[in-house]
């Protein structure tokens, strides 16, 4: 094989295995999730939100059921790792501050022990300074509950255990205010 045959093979094998790379990270990390999974539930077709334990700082367990028939609950599940999620945080930390009293938002940290430890989570908020509590989904219930495949995931509930609305990856600021509004209307 000439000099000219093999640079050519070489530079097309290298474009392929980029555009290979690109489109197979976006998909596996669901940066191409299509729009209709992130679905709003009408009231014929409400479902009640599966219960979960996580850990707060201090080692003790909150329950999702812990808020029922109390206020509406908004489960944000993230990871310090996460892009999408980095760029969320700001919006949930104004909606905590803004909406304290109305309803109660949950920030969920997909805690699994390697990837993502409390101490990771803990860095990241104070290097960035956020000033949000966080629990922990060490032992994967909220995780597992919903089927987590891919993060950031905002799950909103009524105040009566059900299912309102369920957004998979990044969420802007105005569809979680939007949201929030008409879990408290």
């Amino acid at each position: 094989m000439n000099n000219t045959k093999k640079l050519i093979l070489i530079v097309v094998s290298l474009i392929l295995l980029f555009v290979i790379v690109k489109f197979g990270y976006g998909y596996l990390s669901g940066r191409y999730m299509p729009i209709e999974n992130n679905k709003e539930n009408s009231s014929a077709e409400k479902r009640k939100a599966p219960d979960f334990e996580v850990y707060n700082e201090n080692g003790e367990a909150i329950k999702l059921s812990d808020f029922k028939g109390k206020k509406p609950v908004v489960v944000n599940i993230w990871a310090s790792w996460c892009g999408p999620c980095k760029a969320e945080m700001p919006y949930f930390q104004e909606a905590m501050k803004k909406y304290a009293e109305d309803v109660e938002i949950l920030m969920v940290n997909l805690t699994d022990g390697e990837r993502e430890t409390k101490e990771k989570a803990i860095n990241y908020l104070k290097e960035n300074n956020l000033d949000m509590k966080i629990l922990f989904d060490e032992k994967l219930s909220a995780t597992n509950a919903y089927v987590v495949q891919s993060i950031p995931r905002t799950i909103f509930i009524d105040i009566d255990g059900n299912i309102v609305k369920d957004n998979i990856g990044l969420i802007e600021e105005s569809i979680l205010i939007n949201n929030i509004k008409k879990l408290i209307n």
